[in-house]
Parts: structure tokens; sequence; C-alpha cells
């Protein structure tokens, strides 16, 4: 009886130890991410208004709106239906920047084929856009193209690919 009374209180033990380290470790992360938002704030003049919250980050000014956030997986919903979805690889991050009359998308991929490039590039000319630059060099590449205020620009290397939209509203 005695021995079970000694590893039921080691027990818990064990887990107030686990609780306080939990709750140490959550305040100093949010006091470090307090620092950065001042840090932020303060190279960005003080009409800054930065929120940073785990793997977002949101940073407001007077000129607009810029969001990063790497819990997002999946090709934003809220891109113009023109753009095709870039379905190879899978997303890490997506940024999102909003300033007067335009909105721009950076969604970054990981695991993404050689191939990805050459199909993407099909897709976007099916949808009615025009190529103004392509070049590929060794595995990767690079395009842009253009349809009305869309402008869409496709960087793919090494496993990885970045695709900028930028709507002119």
């Amino acid at each position: 009886m005695r021995k079970s009374i000694i590893i039921g209180v080691k027990q818990m033990g064990v887990v107030l130890l686990a609780f306080t380290i939990t709750a140490v470790f959550h305040s100093c992360k949010r006091a470090a991410e307090k620092t950065s938002e001042k840090i932020i704030e303060k190279s960005m003049g003080d009409d800054a208004n930065i929120d940073i919250d785990d793997e977002k980050m949101v940073i407001e000014t007077d000129e607009g709106t810029f969001t990063t956030d790497a819990t997002i997986h999946s090709w934003p919903k809220e891109l113009p239906s023109d753009v095709p979805e870039f379905k190879e690889g899978k997303v890490i991050s997506v940024t999102t920047h909003e300033m007067d009359d335009n909105k721009n998308w950076v969604v970054i991929f990981e695991d993404v084929p050689q191939t990805a490039l050459q199909k993407y590039k099909e897709e976007l000319e099916t949808e009615g856009f025009k190529i103004n630059y392509t070049t590929t060099a060794g595995t990767g590449g690079h395009l842009t193209a253009e349809k009305g205020k869309l402008t869409v620009v496709v960087m793919v290397g090494e496993g990885n690919a970045t695709v900028t939209v930028g709507s002119d509203q």
C-alpha cells in the first residue's frame, strides 16, 4: 500500500513538472512573440500594428496588410478563379499582401516534381494567360504570365516551388 502511494506521488510530481514546463515554455514563447512584435513595429514606424501568433504573422500599416501563415496547407480559396490551382507538391506556407487596390498571394510548395513548371505553363495557357517569360535551367525554371489584371509568377527548383499571384482589383 505504501509503495503504491509513493508511486502515485511520483507520477503526480512528473505530471506537475510537465505542466509547469509547458506553462513556462508557453509564457516564454508568448514573451518572445511580443518582443518580436515590438522590434518590427519600431523598425517600420510606430504606425505599424504587428501580431505574431505561432506560425502566423500579420502586419498592418496605413498602406495595407501583410499576412503570412505557415499553418495554411492548401491553395487559397480567395484567389481569382481564372488562376488554375497549382496541384504539384504540398503547400507549406501562404502569404497575402493587400495594398491600395492590389492584392498578392505567395504560395510556397515542397515535394514538387521537375515536370511541374511545364505542366502549369500549359494549364495557364489553357485558361487564357499569355506567357511573357519562361526560362529553364537544370532542374528548375521560372515563368511569368498575364491575363487582364492578373499576373502569375512561378519559380520551380530542387523540389520546391513558389507561385505568386498579383491582382489589380
